[in-house]
């Protein structure tokens, strides 16, 4: 299986974007397409692994809205966790300064100790500048946003006690596979 949305036609390409983990490197050793080796670490539980994999995959506006999916499904965020969904999901329509910028004023707000904060700090890290429009132009490093992506995948799965994070998780690779294919995500949750 080949993912439209996927730019690259070698998990290799992928896992030299970051530092993958052991684990994630000795299952790429027999597995050296994306479709593949995503298959082959979700058969092995290795879902952390694989929703870093996944953020780095997939374009940048594909990866952020892949988050904003899924932590939109949660519906136990304060106002300004869902404020801050909401900046992540209006920067992916429009994707330009003013709404990078209310990301990352949204991400302070909501604070990054959850999956909602981390969205909004993803899409701030999606480009531009990092410091004040007043400073200097300091680039994100590549690819920053893609760990932000990971941390809200993780964090929304995870928390508060992880007792639904098996399920949490089955949903969304559901939801980043839908994208990776050219779907816009809105699968419907297992019940």
């Amino acid at each position: 299986m080949q993912y439209l949305k996927i730019p690259h036609h070698s998990a290799n390409d992928i896992l030299s974007l970051y530092e993958p983990s052991d684990e994630l490197l000795e299952i790429a050793e027999q597995h050296s397409q994306p479709a593949a080796l995503i298959n082959a670490t979700l058969e092995a539980e290795l879902f952390s692994d694989t929703a870093i994999f996944i953020a780095h995959a997939l374009p940048v506006r594909e990866a952020i809205w892949w988050a904003c999916c899924c932590t939109s499904l949660l519906n136990d965020w304060n106002e300004d966790e869902f404020n801050a969904i909401r900046a992540a999901k209006a920067w992916v329509h429009t994707p330009d300064e003013t709404a990078r910028r209310f990301a990352e004023q949204m991400a302070i707000k909501a604070d990054l100790q959850t999956g909602a904060g981390w969205v909004a700090q993803a899409a701030f890290w999606s480009g531009g500048s990092m410091t004040s429009p007043s400073d200097p132009v300091v680039p994100p490093p590549a690819n920053l946003y893609s760990h932000a992506v990971a941390g809200a995948i993780n964090l929304a799965a995870a928390l508060p006690d992880g007792e639904n994070a098996y399920e949490r998780y089955e949903t969304f690779f559901n939801i980043g596979l839908d994208i990776a294919q050219g779907g816009n995500g809105q699968i419907r949750a297992h019940s």
